[in-house]
């Protein structure tokens, strides 16, 4: 059935293994190849969109990795081998060029989008040359705060405290007790879900105390050196657009939109737009949702639209149809609600290809 714009197929999930079989032999046939062939014939656009947040190589740190090891999405190599397979399959297109085409403007045959949240600095320094070689455009969504402070990412310096901590066991009181075993693997998983479903959550209280209890060396300064490994400079941001790339939206401070009050949902949607604008010089007309997570609140949607947003993001697995204005309305259409969907280092090739084939046998 179609959903928003978006075909929805529910189907129950099989193990692991028998999902990666088939996917295999239905990709060994060319299934997923001939949905997408026949797609460029489909009467409306129908546009893939796909995110990545960094793009790294665990084997280039032999000496163990201090960040999160889960988001990186893409070696260099598969993120060179991913993009190649977007050109046979797809014709990429830009930013632009989707505005354009949601004002009832023509897309080319079967159009995919690439997309990056979050502003890693290999976003510069290994995608856009990547990117340039290939003639692939892509849109990058940038959390503005830490660019402009240069402070770490909230899920990174979760991770540099629990890999530092030099008193490993510690009890937190903030936002509720819980207990901290920075040896614990689930460690990590556990304090990000607190920030990400807490309600008016005070981010730089809560780690500000999990650095006290695990005993960890911190200060502005080792701060900033951290956010220079990791998060580009507003310099590395404008070379971007230099190189034919677009830039939006991904708030200011990462905030998952639905634990905000109406102020502070304000400030990270109005203030992200003005800090863009300030720093690039142009309109801005889209955002991705911090977490990916849909936005179905009303309230919450009133307030993305009040700041000026054409178009969002989500990370829910699935494709867009690009209803015309007309009949948005009866499908349920909502350029705020735009679907993307997400990749990892451990998919396969054929994986990768069904998330866009044929998204409900993909991962969710």
């Amino acid at each position: 059935m179609v959903d928003g714009g978006i075909f929805v197929v529910t189907l129950s999930k099989p193990a692991l293994g028998k999902r990666e079989r088939l996917v295999d032999a239905l990709d060994r046939a060319g299934v997923f190849r001939g949905v997408m062939q026949l797609r460029r014939f489909a009467p409306l656009p129908i546009v893939g969109i796909v995110t990545f947040h960094h793009i790294h190589d665990a084997a280039d740190h032999p000496g163990g990795y201090p960040y999160d090891p889960d988001v990186a999405d893409a070696t260099p190599r598969q993120f060179r081998r991913r993009l190649e397979l977007l050109a046979q399959i797809g014709t990429p297109i830009s930013m632009p060029e989707l505005l354009h085409a949601l004002d009832g403007g023509p897309l080319p045959p079967n159009p995919v989008m690439i997309t990056f949240d979050d502003g890693y600095r290999s976003c510069h320094d290994v995608a856009l040359p990547i990117l340039r070689e290939l003639g692939i455009p892509a849109t990058f969504f940038i959390a503005t705060s830490f660019v402009s402070q240069r402070r770490l990412y909230w899920w990174e310096r979760i991770a540099v405290m629990l890999n530092a901590a030099r008193r490993p066991c510690a009890r937190l009181s903030y936002p509720e007790p819980i207990e901290v075993d920075a040896r614990d693997p689930a460690a990590r998983a556990r304090l990000d879900n607190l920030i990400k479903n807490t309600w008016s959550i005070d981010v730089d209280r809560f780690l500000a105390e999990l650095c006290s209890a695990l005993d960890v060396e911190w200060s502005p300064a080792i701060e900033t050196a951290h956010a220079d490994r990791l998060i580009m400079t507003w310099d590395q941001v404008r070379a971007l657009e230099r190189a034919g790339m677009a830039v939006e939206s991904h708030t200011r401070q990462h905030c998952v939109l639905e634990t905000l009050d109406d102020d502070a949902l304000r400030d990270e949607l109005v203030g992200s737009r003005s800090d863009l604008e300030h720093e690039l010089g142009h309109p801005i007309h889209a955002i991705a949702y911090p977490v990916g997570r849909r936005i179905q609140r009303v309230r919450i949607l009133a307030a993305i639209a009040a700041a000026g947003y054409r178009v969002g993001f989500a990370n829910s697995n699935g494709i867009n149809v690009l209803w015309p204005a007309g009949l948005r309305s009866a499908t349920g259409f909502d350029p705020l609600d735009l679907r993307r969907v997400s990749v990892s280092i451990g998919m396969s090739d054929a994986m990768f290809l069904t998330q866009l084939a044929f998204p409900p046998l993909g991962y969710r």
